[in-house]
């Protein structure tokens, strides 16, 4: 049985487009409430993820080989990590300079999130992807937030905004990157992964990249690997990245 459960006030943000741009990204609110069919996803990675305490987390972490560090100080964040080079032959990273990036909070993440992007990057290999270019996966909340309380999506660190996946090198010429402002077949408010969304994509002239951008989303939708995955299609706060997210203890799925 499915059921709909109101998504209200989701805290979401609207980022710049900028391809180097790393300021401090302001806040955004849907203007209406939203609503999701949900069924039980308690089966999911997803939900098996977010229900991991920090000793089995790290210890799965460790079990993959995964290179990272602990970080010590990360308010909001239940199990914060850094990743120290890539995560299943993909490194997330934001474009600051390379003398900032190993201090800068953007790229710290809770434990669970970096699973979860393990196996997307089992997908993005497949893709001959082996770059994803985030602007941020923390986002510290408030001073006035205690620091013995996890936060949940960015100021958690279980959240990332990915805004462009780099090709490998191929031979003496470089694939075109997939850019999901300019690749992406914006479809308002509906299911991005449907037969009939995937209909009216082809209908579109936006061509290849457009089609395999679709099938990165979508297969990592068909793997049940994150709690929400928002595309431009949920609002024009997205316009220019996916929003892919653990949520600790619901079993619900939010996907547009």
């Amino acid at each position: 049985m499915h059921r709909r459960i109101p998504l209200l006030g989701l805290a979401l943000v609207a980022l710049l487009t900028g391809p180097s741009a790393q300021a401090k990204p302001a806040k955004h609110r849907p203007k209406r409430p939203r609503t999701v069919v949900a069924g039980d996803f308690s089966d999911s990675k997803a939900f098996a993820y977010g229900a991991l305490d920090r000793s089995a987390c790290l210890s799965e972490l460790r079990k993959r080989k995964v290179s990272f560090s602990e970080v010590d100080d990360a308010r909001g964040v239940a199990i914060p990590i850094r990743l120290k080079g890539a995560l299943g032959g993909v490194t997330y990273k934001t474009e600051l300079p390379p003398e900032s990036r190993p201090t800068t909070p953007y790229e710290v993440m809770d434990c669970r999130l970096a699973l979860a992007l393990g196996d997307l990057s089992v997908i993005l290999q497949k893709h001959d992807i082996d770059e994803a270019l985030i602007f941020s996966a923390w986002r510290p909340p408030a001073k006035s937030w205690p620091k013995d309380k996890a936060a949940i999506r960015h100021p958690g660190g279980l959240a990332i905004d990915i805004r462009r996946m780099v090709k490998k090198k191929a031979g003496t010429e470089k694939p075109r990157d997939l850019i999901v402002e300019r690749d992406w077949a914006p479809q308002p408010n509906q299911d991005a992964c449907s037969a009939e969304a995937r209909a009216k994509l082809d209908q579109t002239d936006k061509g290849a990249d457009a089609r395999e951008i679709r099938a990165v989303f979508c297969e990592a939708n068909d793997a049940r690997i994150f709690t929400s995955m928002l595309s431009p299609n949920y609002d024009t706060a997205h316009h220019n990245h996916f929003h892919l997210e653990i949520r600790p203890d619901v079993k619900w799925r939010l996907v547009l």
